[in-house]
């Protein structure tokens, strides 16, 4: 009788282990949405207003994107991540020139329109000591 006492606590743990819904995130956008041609209509605070086009391909992993000519002048790819409609760029030098970038931003669909919302810092570090940055806030990548 013991024993059967021991185990009815474990058998019923494991049943409603089972009947648990996942935990998983349920994104409505993937790698794929985020891939393709975008034009930019950049005004940040330190450069002159630019207007071009950036193309996004797929990174290493599925959670993983390059953007290309991020800041008009990057000629290397900027390595984002990307977490259901957020996309996040880490600090990094993308060209190795002590010129960073970093920030962060948002995918939508809407009116069969795709549009990326991105807030970036660039920053120059050519000069040490001497860190001059240009913010680029709410700028709208337009998928073509």
């Amino acid at each position: 009788m013991r024993k059967n006492l021991f185990l009815l606590p474990a058998l019923l743990l494991v049943a409603s282990a089972l009947f648990v819904p996942s935990c998983t995130k349920d994104c409505k956008f993937k790698q794929a949405d985020y891939l393709g041609t975008y034009s930019l209509d950049e005004d940040c605070s330190a450069s002159a207003p630019a207007i071009y086009n950036v193309t996004i391909i797929a990174g290493a992993t599925d959670t993983e994107v390059k953007i290309s000519k991020v800041w008009d002048r990057f000629v290397a790819g900027t390595v984002a991540t990307i977490d259901c409609e957020t996309i996040t760029i880490a600090r990094q030098q993308p060209d190795n020139d002590n010129f960073f970038v970093e920030g962060s931003g948002f995918i939508e669909k809407a009116d069969g329109r795709t549009t990326i919302t991105m807030s970036y810092t660039v920053t120059d570090e050519t000069v040490p000591g001497a860190i001059n940055s240009d913010n680029c806030s709410q700028t709208v990548f337009v998928k073509q």
